[in-house]
């Protein structure tokens, strides 16, 4: 592997080398200039002769930006998206970034491929309080943590609607293909005001690629090691006032087994996925857009060899296996219209359907789940200084399960209203309140407000606090690993999941030369809930008596200093009272993460990003817990408890550990470009260190069967990929 690394390393720097000398004299402008970073946008005007012309608190170029924020969009204007940052989520209205009353961060398009990133869990990855969550070595079961909260607590949306939940959740994430994404919106804190349940720690708002102006298409193919493949297909067109987008991906990877016990810690994965938007600008200020998606995904981590092989193996293989075959279908209409020049609608409906079929260890699990959302929203304009917004919402969720006793079907109807006061040109309130009714948990009232002061034309502070809420559903969004005993899951949850959030934040903005923020958190959950295994065999899910406390501090730089360079640096540090043990993997209490992306004019790209963990408590979380006593185990050792060895408890802590990422692309001609790129430059794993399996103890210290969780590290080290693009 080290001679592996470094012949790929040289190679990669001798190509890096090599590109500008041989492309230079094709001098032309990129479409990819165009992003939503700060190095992409137009050059930003003198800020001493706008301030000398400045006649009014509010200069004329700001009215403008306000007037256009307000403005429906439609595809003719995607390129605003990119242009201007116009974001939606924090206030379910358009608002220039910088003046967002909520704070907002925004991934773009362009960054999402500059990074390499193939699903919505890598776009979100090496971001300053975002960690990918990995919570089983043999399925990777993946979750989104948002400034050190617990992954269930984070609300994922697909334009605005929530599509994700308990079982879809499992897998799900991992499954939506990254060139789906026009940009993602990522806001922090409790946000259940406008989203409902499940938005305690925070909201990732996916916002998928809408058809644009003129006929565009993209074909891309790419291969790597492990026997990676995959092949992304997309295409857009408008016709007068019609617009259609096609999206097609396949992906293919092996299972990784790096230590050679028999048993994988990277699963394996057959995936394809389809999708389409159709919008249709039906009259002035009047239009629908169509979604529909469906994946199609065969998963199977555990004993290595094939498929059928690792069934048929009753004894060894199958018991250590998770072997799953999912099916989802996703659906969604938007209608907007204006009403009134002072008065805009927007109706909203999705369903989603997740069907998995799958083997557990030796059981056959079977379940599916419906989601069905509805909302009405209207946004009002009612004084030059006072806009407010407002909606009825309905949620339905059903899960039917061959092994459980926790089926569930929850409705939840809930109204909201919320205020946007423009006191003054430097300061704005935004306060409201929501009440939601779930059949089974009963009435949950969850009020916000959020105050935005700039207190120079650069320097700007924003305050919230909020409070959030989410419903209960089973084991998925709490734990996951080897059951042994089987799956009987009941759910003793008697009340839903409430918090109290407060945010502070400070922005600096100097235009593309220097961006900085700092932001505290403080973030407290009652009723949290937790899972036991119980002497009966079943996966218990109840609340628990205590609280969860997580107080966070963030920061973040990013500069322009050259045209063709962008740099971004962040940190956080995260405190934990966790009297309730309602954390179910391992949190990271310092967090450091970078980022440098070049873009030439004559088509060169690279980026590099990387993320530094201080060292988790992983006692606190998993409990005490054995090693293995046999010398290079194989997977038959760990399915007999007797081979843990007592004098080799499981580490309390992590060590300090780094993950990069380097990727880079040249274009040949304007419609065709390579690239390669490399996951993990560091070949970091966490198996050269300890495996993921270990042997519980029980309360008597007393070695249990072997489980998969113990998780802190990458599960998949130095990662080579290499592909070509074309595009019209």
């Amino acid at each position: 592997m080290k001679t592996l690394t470094k012949n790929v390393l040289v190679i990669f720097c001798v190509s890096l080398l090599a590109m500008p000398t041989v492309y230079a004299q094709e001098n032309q402008e990129s479409k990819e200039n165009q992003g939503n970073r700060p190095q992409d946008k137009p050059k930003q005007p003198d800020k001493k002769k706008k301030d000398k012309n400045k006649a009014t608190p509010m200069s004329t170029k700001q009215k403008k930006e306000k007037k256009a924020a307000k403005k429906p969009l439609g595809p003719e204007e995607s390129k605003v998206y990119e242009t201007e940052d116009i974001v939606v989520t924090g206030t379910r209205t358009k608002k220039l970034l910088k003046d967002a009353p909520i704070k907002t961060e925004l991934i773009g398009a362009d960054e999402i491929e500059a990074k390499g990133a193939i699903n919505l869990i890598d776009a979100v990855d090496f971001r300053p309080g975002i960690k990918v969550d990995t919570v089983c070595s043999i399925c990777n079961t993946t979750g989104v943590k948002i400034s050190g909260l617990p992954s269930r607590y984070t609300l994922m949306l697909i334009d605005g609607m929530p599509m994700y939940s308990s079982l879809g959740t499992t897998y799900g994430l991992l499954s939506l293909p990254a060139s789906d994404i026009e940009r993602i919106e990522i806001v922090k804190g409790a946000n259940s005001i406008l989203y409902g349940t499940d938005a305690i720690g925070g909201v990732i708002n996916v916002i998928t690629r809408k058809p644009g102006k003129d006929l565009s298409g993209q074909l891309s193919v790419e291969g790597g090691m492990f026997h990676w493949k995959r092949a992304t297909g997309y295409t857009s067109f408008r016709k007068d006032d019609f617009g259609l987008t096609l999206n097609g991906t396949f992906a293919t990877h092996d299972r990784i087994d790096r230590d050679g016990d028999g048993i994988s810690e990277y699963t394996g994965y057959d995936q394809g996925s389809f999708s389409a938007i159709a919008y249709w600008d039906i009259a002035k200020d009047t239009d629908l857009t169509l979604r529909v998606s469906t994946i199609i995904e065969k998963r199977q981590g555990g004993g290595m060899g094939s498929f059928l092989e690792v069934m048929d193996d009753t004894d060894n293989r199958r018991a250590f296996s998770e072997s799953i075959l999912t099916r989802r279908f996703e659906g969604g209409a938007r209608f907007r219209c204006r009403l009134a020049d002072w008065l805009d609608s927007e109706t909203v409906i999705s369903s989603t359907y997740h069907y998995q079929d799958s083997d557990y260890e030796g059981e056959v699990y079977v379940a599916d789940q419906l989601m069905v959302y509805a909302e009405e929203f209207l946004a009002a304009q009612l004084f030059k200084s006072y806009s407010l917004v407002g909606g009825l919402s309905y949620r339905l969720e059903k899960l039917r399960e061959n092994l459980a006793q926790a089926d569930y079907t929850y409705h939840m109807p809930g109204v909201f209203i919320q205020g946007d006061w423009n006191i003054t040109g430097d300061l704005e309130f935004v306060h409201g309140m929501r009440f939601d009714y779930h059949n089974d948990f009963g009435a949950v009232f969850t009020p916000r407000g959020a105050l935005k002061y700039a207190l120079t034309d650069m320097l700007t502070l924003r305050a919230v606090a909020g409070t959030g809420f989410r419903a209960p559903t089973t084991f998925y969004e709490y734990s996951h690993g080897v059951a042994p005993s089987g799956y009987r899951l009941v759910n003793d949850a008697h009340s839903a999941e409430t918090s109290i959030n407060t945010n502070l934040s400070l922005a600096l903005d100097l235009g593309r030369k220097l961006n900085a923020t700092i932001e505290g958190a403080w973030n407290r959950v009652n009723d949290p809930i937790t899972v036991e295994n119980t002497s009966s065999g079943q996966v218990r899910v109840f609340n628990v008596d205590g609280k969860l406390d997580v107080i966070s501090t963030e920061a973040e730089i990013q500069s322009q200093p050259l045209k063709w360079l962008f740099l971004r640096a962040g940190y956080g540090y995260y405190y934990y009272i966790d009297n309730a043990d309602a954390l179910v993997s391992a949190p990271p209490s310092h967090q450091i993460n970078f980022g440098i992306d070049v873009n030439f004019k004559f088509g060169l790209k690279a980026s590099l990003e990387g993320d530094v963990y201080a060292p988790m408590n992983l006692r606190k979380v998993f409990g005490y817990g054995y090693n293995i006593a046999t010398k290079n185990p194989k997977l038959a050792d760990w399915l007999d408890p007797s081979n843990a060895d007592r004098s080799n408890p499981k580490r309390a802590w992590s060590p300090w550990y780094a993950l990069m990422n380097i990727r880079i692309e040249q274009r040949l001609y304007k419609w065709f470009s390579i690239y390669a790129g490399i996951d993990n430059l560091l070949d970091y794993h966490q198996s050269d260190v300890e495996t993921p399996l270990y042997f519980p103890a029980d309360e008597n210290g007393n070695p249990e069967s072997a489980d998969v969780i113990y998780i802190w590290g990458p599960l998949r080290g130095l990662f080579f990929y290499s592909g070509l693009k074309m595009e019209v």
